[in-house]
């Protein structure tokens, strides 16, 4: 079994990634990735481009991995909308399953934090997710849950 047959049977989305680098930093562990697919969606038209108009880094913070944090750097291209009718001239590549626009955070933590912030809220709330590592505070939780 390979690294990468590894990453895709214990997290799934990753099977979307391609891994350059993990590194661990402290109490957390760092994952260098870039997406595998060779076009995108327009969140604004659906139209599919290829056409690749540049790319940035982006750090998004996941579950916890045996108690550590997990903090995703991606590599995102951003397509040109070759749709005439569309009000986008340009788009950032989204991780389905993963991640979803102007988010900090991935899906799957999202849905935790959700959960915390429904069952419990406010400080408490905050305390188990900093035991789950998945730290927010008091008041982004309860926003959370909104």
């Amino acid at each position: 079994m390979s690294v990468a047959d590894l990453l895709a049977a214990l997290f799934p989305p990753f099977a979307l990634l391609s891994v350059d680098l993990i590194r661990p930093v402290g109490r957390s562990v760092r994952v260098h990735a870039r997406g595998r697919a060779p076009e995108a969606e327009c969140p604004s038209c659906g139209s599919w481009s290829g056409r690749v108009h540049s790319g940035y880094e982006r750090q998004v913070s996941d579950t916890a991995v045996s108690g550590q944090e997990l903090v995703l750097h991606l590599r995102v291209r951003r397509f040109f909308c070759d749709a005439a009718d569309c009000g986008k001239r340009t788009f950032g590549e989204q991780i389905p399953g993963l991640t979803f626009r102007y988010g900090r955070c991935t899906v799957p933590l999202r849905k935790v934090r959700e959960a915390v912030a429904l069952a419990l809220g406010g400080r408490a709330g905050a305390r188990l997710a900093e035991h789950l590592s998945a730290g927010i505070g008091r008041d982004a939780l309860v926003t959370a849950s909104a």
